[in-house]
């Protein structure tokens, strides 16, 4: 994220030290890229000087007081300013701004985000924003709601506007997403939620889903049973089974294959 500030290729010189000028300055570059990580660093750290620190701050609030006008930041940028704003304890403006994006008109498409934050912050509103997301037909845009949406697990059962806060169902609603890379997530997150049927569940996933990558990930993670404190793995589906094979043995001559295998991260956009 730091690197965004400086340049938006990749393979270039060491990334420079993060100073607040650079931070001040990304946020107001043309460059979105880098104004989006600004606006996102901004809320994460602090300057060691109280007075550059509420400068900071300060081109936080310019930044917001564009929302609307004529060459406004995007909606992302405004998102990650407004939590940031609340992140350095102005609360208040960052999350009526929040709010404002969450039902503002406009499709924006970012209002996955707006509610994900909302949710941290204990309110629930934007659970019909996230659902609205899932409904997308940009998949960029289901593929970050379903992974925005374990914010609400906690709020299980609440009623939002007429809809109960289901994360269960929404996820296991993922697995027949037209997208295979949306519904090869959806394994690690419904393991998150911890759910007594995780098997059941997956069971005609690794059996019978077109892509082959949504199988192995429908076996991989939740197909693990505990016996003891040994971890056994339960029989992969036929279909795979020579794919498994080939795969298991490019591991045994490799380092890699000592290392856990990584999880997907919530990464804002």
């Amino acid at each position: 994220m730091v690197a965004s500030l400086f340049t938006s290729a990749k393979g270039e010189a060491a990334t420079p030290p993060l100073t607040a000028e650079a931070l001040s300055q990304a946020l107001g570059s043309s460059d979105p890229i880098k104004a989006y990580a600004a606006a996102f660093l901004i809320g994460r750290c602090r300057a060691t000087d109280p007075t550059v620190d509420q400068a900071l701050t300060h081109c936080l609030e310019v930044l917001l007081r564009k929302q609307g006008k004529p060459a406004a930041p995007g909606s992302d940028i405004l998102i990650e300013a407004a939590m940031s704003l609340i992140l350095r304890g102005k609360t208040k403006p960052g999350r009526e701004t929040l709010l404002h994006l969450l039902h503002s008109t406009t499709p924006l498409g970012d209002q996955y985000k707006a509610a994900f934050y909302l949710a941290q912050l204990g309110d629930t509103s934007g659970y019909g924003a996230l659902l609205g997301a899932l409904q997308s037909d940009i998949p960029h845009y289901r593929l970050m709601a379903l992974r925005h949406a374990l914010a609400f697990a906690q709020y299980d059962g609440q009623i939002v506007n007429g809809t109960t806060i289901d994360v269960r169902k929404l996820l296991v609603d993922c697995l027949a997403d037209p997208d295979e890379i949306v519904r090869s997530e959806v394994p690690f997150y419904l393991e998150e939620l911890h759910p007594a049927d995780l098997r059941t569940l997956l069971q005609p996933v690794e059996r019978s889903d077109p892509s082959r990558t949504v199988r192995t990930a429908a076996w991989d993670r939740p197909r693990s049973q505990s016996l003891n404190g040994v971890r056994v793995a339960a029989p992969l589906p036929q279909t795979d089974q020579k794919h498994l094979n080939r795969t298991q043995a490019r591991k045994i001559a490799s380092p890699e294959c000592a290392r856990a295998p990584k999880r997907p991260k919530l990464r804002p956009r």
